[in-house]
């Protein structure tokens, strides 16, 4: 019964998305919906991609091992969907671009936009491996399967659904899975609020430290991971794309909004649950504490049900993510290379595709390697390495316009990117994304100084 449940749930939810939405026939409909979208549709493609397994099973996983700590991801998202919503829609949509590095571009030069690309492209690709990293732990909590077997299956999944419809599937299958979505988690507090497990009762069982410090994994650490989270919105591909995405600026800007409201108390219900389940006295491997909980207090029927919700929000934010990359690698790398003036819109689409397929086929074999490492943690180093490098420069473009150089940018960006990776390798207790902004942000103020300088003669007149 579990298992059927799971089946047509999984089923109603593809052919929703492919038939609602029909095939692709240009680049640009796969990439941005002819720029059609509305307010709802610009909300369900930033939720479909940021609302996925770090949100649900990363967080669950978290809260039973810190506590409260593990409500940093979905506030930072929040956050920063706020901030691109009040701030940043309408300097991005000035020129109707498809991706992130065009727009960083025309203010700093091809050189920077390569440099962005590659950066956004490999925060994407590390995100997706923290999804893989959830997908398994689900599967792997229903059927008795060798992990490869579950990564094989999940990156299946992904590619049905990724090679459908493109960004129209997509948005509409995150509009439909954050209402599903929302419901799973409801049932799920509920089922433990009526077993005993009230806020009351988790404050008063368990220690307040660290299950109810929000900093329980070190301020650094955990301030970092908040930051890391709207850098990497702001600086996110598949995020631009979904401002690109929009009508108008108006549509994009209530979509930013509504996804800001909608995210952060879905990051509390994973608490929530996490907590309970550590209360309970219950010993599970973390990653699996989510899956576990629905299987043990629901009937089998239910619980296929709610388990399917979630395997949902995970297949939904990996196909965004794909789509990031491939839309970064496709459009800012293989059109600025030498062999780019061959490449019609069919072989763009063609090449998006197959960027697709690459993306999902490494990521899935990486995260057999890393076996069952914290899904957040690998998010938190994904959202990172999209912004350090980037959100200084994307400050200054939509800012201070004009004002830092294409040579400063590159630094800037090469100096955040360096940064971050290496603050990953060296430093224990800090989250990397602190010295690679650190970096990127004194040599950014650097190059505008340096411009203020040289127009300071000038300026003063004959």
């Amino acid at each position: 019964m579990f298992i059927a449940s799971i089946l047509v749930i999984l089923a109603a939810f593809f052919l929703f998305g492919i038939f609602s939405s029909g095939k692709s026939a240009s680049s640009v409909e796969y990439s941005v919906a002819n720029r059609r979208a509305s307010a709802g549709a610009v909300s369900g493609i930033i939720l479909g991609s940021l609302v996925g397994g770090a949100s649900t099973v990363g967080t669950v996983q978290m809260a039973y091992q810190w506590g409260l700590a593990a409500w940093w991801f979905t506030l930072g998202g929040g956050i920063g969907c706020l901030i691109m919503g009040l701030w940043f829609v309408e300097p991005v949509r000035k020129v109707e671009l498809v991706t992130l590095p065009q727009f960083l571009g025309s203010h700093f030069g091809e050189g920077y936009a390569m440099l962005s690309a590659g950066s956004t492209a490999l925060g994407a690709f590390i995100s997706l491996v923290a999804q893989f990293l959830s997908g398994t732990a689900l599967l792997g909590s229903v059927f008795p399967i060798p992990p490869w077997i579950s990564a094989l299956l999940m990156a299946a999944l992904i590619l049905a659904f990724a090679y459908g419809g493109g960004i129209k599937s997509f948005s509409r299958l995150g509009a439909a899975k954050i209402i599903f979505l929302y419901c799973v988690m409801l049932f799920c507090v509920a089922a433990a609020f009526f077993d005993g497990q009230t806020p009351l009762v988790l404050i008063k069982s368990l220690p307040l430290n660290p299950f109810f410090n929000i900093f329980a994994r070190g301020l650094a650490l955990d301030m970092g991971a908040f930051l890391s989270l709207i850098c990497g919105v702001l600086c996110g591909q598949i995020y631009i794309q979904a401002v690109y995405a929009a009508s108008d600026a108006a549509a994009a800007r209530r979509g930013c909004l509504w996804t800001a409201a909608i995210i952060p108390p879905l990051g509390l219900l994973g608490v929530w649950i996490g907590l309970a389940l550590k209360n309970s006295g219950v010993v599970v491997e973390p990653s699996r504490a989510l899956p576990f909980f629905i299987r043990s207090y629901f009937h089998p029927l239910v619980a296929g049900f709610l388990w399917s919700g979630i395997m949902i929000t995970v297949l939904g934010t990996s196909v965004g993510i794909a789509f990031g990359v491939a839309t970064n690698i496709a459009r800012d790398m293989a059109l600025k290379s030498r062999y780019a003036s061959g490449f019609d819109d069919a072989k763009i689409l063609a090449l998006s595709k197959l960027v697709v397929l690459a993306t999902v086929a490494g990521a899935g074999l990486i995260s057999l390697v890393l076996g069952r490492s914290m899904i957040l943690q690998w998010s938190y180093l994904a959202m990172g390495v999209k912004g350090a490098g980037i959100l200084a420069p994307l400050v200054a473009a939509v800012f201070f316009t004009g004002r830092l150089s294409p040579k400063w940018s590159i630094l800037s960006g090469a100096g955040g990117l360096a940064g971050v990776l290496l603050g990953a390798l060296l430093l224990k207790g800090m989250d990397p994304l602190l010295p690679g902004l650190a970096v990127s942000g004194l040599l950014a103020a650097a190059g505008i100084l340096a411009a203020k300088k040289r127009r300071a003669p000038s300026d003063l007149g004959p």
